[in-house]
């Protein structure tokens, strides 16, 4: 991928380093081959998966050397869970509920929903020398984003041992070990992670099915 494709590159803080050290790493051969021998990923698409990986290493790493503050979490997290339980709900089209707390938000705050989900986003996203978030957290965020960007190709997703994204997530974190999931001493480990990919999305892919 050359730079010029992708022109907010520059703007990461890990830089293009780091993500051209990741896409180095990664074997898309096997990455496609995971939803079918003629898949193939677009070069957007492989450019924002490479990209998220790149920002998660960085957070993982700075999680070892930082000191931890539980209210400054605390906040972060309910922020980031308020933040998708809102998108949860505008991606599931129900006007009636969108509606009620729109109306909340505004009344309360002033705010029309975007902006107030927008202060969240940012709340639940600011990485600051109060706290960063827990690392269970960046494996939950990791894996939404992944498949918030698999979605945008039209890729039907299920969550069972044998299905196709179940393939993919396992295969991004054998060639990227502990970046999509935690070290982990279990028995089973592919039952437990299928079980951390329905914890973290339960309810975000039925919304988009």
């Amino acid at each position: 991928m050359k730079d010029q494709e992708t022109p907010n590159r520059r703007k990461l803080s890990l830089g293009i380093d780091a993500i051209g050290t990741v896409d180095t790493i990664l074997c898309w051969d096997k990455l496609e081959k995971c939803f079918g021998n003629s898949f193939r990923f677009s070069t957007e698409t492989k450019f924002e998966i490479t990209k998220e990986l790149a920002l998660q290493q960085g957070r993982l790493q700075k999680t070892k050397f930082e000191k931890k503050t539980p209210r400054m979490v605390s906040f972060q997290e309910n922020a980031r869970n308020l933040f998708q339980n809102i998108e949860d709900l505008v991606e599931t089209k129900d006007s009636k509920a969108l509606s009620f707390v729109s109306d909340i938000i505004k009344k309360a705050t002033g705010s029309e929903i975007i902006a107030f989900c927008d202060a969240l986003k940012a709340l639940g996203s600011t990485e600051n020398v109060f706290e960063p978030v827990r690392p269970n957290d960046l494996f939950r965020d990791i894996i939404r984003k992944i498949v918030k960007t698999l979605l945008k190709e039209d890729i039907p997703l299920s969550l069972h041992v044998q299905s196709t994204l179940n393939k993919f997530m396992n295969e991004l974190d054998r060639q990227l070990p502990e970046t999509i999931f935690p070290l982990s001493n279990a028995r089973y480990i592919e039952e437990g992670r299928i079980r951390i990919l329905k914890d973290y999305l339960r309810g975000y892919l039925r919304s988009n099915n």
